[in-house]
């Protein structure tokens, strides 16, 4: 099955390192023009730079993608750039490492605004830019913590639980325009943010998962890729998880005893 993104402007956000940048590799290696974004020049500087060594066409800027006068903003210039915007991937993200009790009142609207804001954004970006393309699709990444929260991120699980309701949404709403939205949940996937987790937990945390092993970022840009892809061309209003199996059942270690 030839799965590819040839001819095709793909955003994401939140690409300069772990999963978005693993997606941005993945959907530039499929024939994509890349658009990426991230909050500090440098890091958009030296992605670009990875990129660019690579072959891969690809433009980037530095956004804050809870601000609706950078991310607008960016998205006019990849339009200019390329022509038009057919897949907007919302794949930035916040974590605050805090019991909801212990959570600020700062520290609880930041996380809404980074998780929660900038999805809305992209639904709004996408009905415009992505309409005028004639459809497109949109992804959103949502969190194993949008299914089941764990104790001492309940901001976080919260603000991805509200990203698994809107993407259904946005599904509806979208769907008149030829646009798809799906989103995909990733189970413990070893990136920068959750390294320390994983070094301290990883014992416990490969017990809850089936396949009894912690994810790679490729693992998740190539469920994405497909989810972009006019192969998954009757997939909207759902979600793909890609978590090795995690708490498919309560008691996964079993299987291994």
């Amino acid at each position: 099955m030839d799965v590819h993104l040839r001819d095709k402007v793909a955003v994401i956000t939140g690409s300069a390192r772990g999963i978005g940048l693993a997606i941005a590799k993945t959907f530039g290696r499929a024939g994509a023009k890349i658009a990426i974004c991230d909050l500090e020049e440098s890091d958009v500087a030296n992605t670009l730079d990875c990129l660019k060594k690579e072959g891969l066409s690809a433009y980037g800027e530095p956004v804050d993608v809870s601000k609706r006068s950078d991310i607008f903003p960016f998205a006019d210039n990849v339009e200019k750039r390329f022509g038009g915007i057919d897949i907007w991937v919302s794949n930035a993200g916040a974590f605050v490492p805090h019991k909801i009790i212990d959570t600020t009142e700062e520290q609880w609207h930041r996380i809404m605004d980074v998780n929660v804001k900038s999805v809305y954004y992209g639904g709004l970006i996408a009905a415009d830019k992505l309409r005028r393309r004639g459809g497109g699709v949109l992804i959103n990444a949502a969190s194993f913590a949008s299914l089941i929260p764990s104790l001492g991120s309940g901001a976080y699980a919260a603000s991805k639980a509200a990203v698994y309701s809107m993407t259904k949404s946005l599904a509806a709403e979208l769907a008149p325009f030829n646009i798809r939205v799906i989103g995909y949940i990733p189970g413990v996937i070893e990136t920068g943010m959750t390294a320390p987790t994983i070094k301290s937990k990883k014992a416990l945390l490969e017990s809850q998962i089936a396949m009894r092993r912690i994810g790679e970022c490729e693992e998740v840009a190539n469920a994405v890729l497909f989810m972009a892809s006019d192969k998954a061309s009757y997939i909207t209003g759902t979600f793909i998880e890609v978590s090795g199996g995690k708490l498919c059942v309560q008691n996964p270690k079993d299987a291994w005893s």
